[in-house]
């Protein structure tokens, strides 16, 4: 569905969309790009961890929700403002532990110092 015709049908369907949005995402991010991987933790319907790059420059608690809601958390990470580049919202951590709820088939990005929302909601990350 590339040629000229149809590439407006492909660009309008939700996984074009979501696959938009999770570039958009990356690219506001640097920790998603090049961070190391830490605090993994893994479970039947979800997971999370955190990427960290050049030692808190760009740092990220990513939580994935599989089928229904998960309600997240994870310690030993730095304080400060963290903000979701999916929904927007905004946590301050000052005990160096943050929980934050997921919907299901979606997942919360929590970005220190981040930018807040990135793209748009779509049928995936909302």
């Amino acid at each position: 569905h590339l040629t000229d015709e149809r590439i407006g049908q492909t660009q309008s369907h939700s996984l074009y969309q979501h696959i938009k949005r999770l570039n958009q995402i990356r690219h506001a991010v640097p920790a998603l790009q090049k961070g190391a991987m830490s605090h993994i933790h893994e479970w039947g319907s979800g997971m999370s961890f955190v990427r960290d790059h050049n030692n808190g420059e760009s740092y990220a608690v990513v939580g994935l929700a599989i089928g229904g809601d998960q309600g997240i958390s994870v310690g030993d990470i730095r304080n400060g403002v963290y903000r979701d580049v999916v929904t927007g919202n905004e946590i301050n951590v000052g005990n160096g532990s943050i929980s934050f709820h997921v919907r299901g088939n979606s997942a919360g990005i929590y970005v220190l110092n981040g930018p807040g929302k990135v793209g748009a909601d779509g049928a995936y990350l909302r």
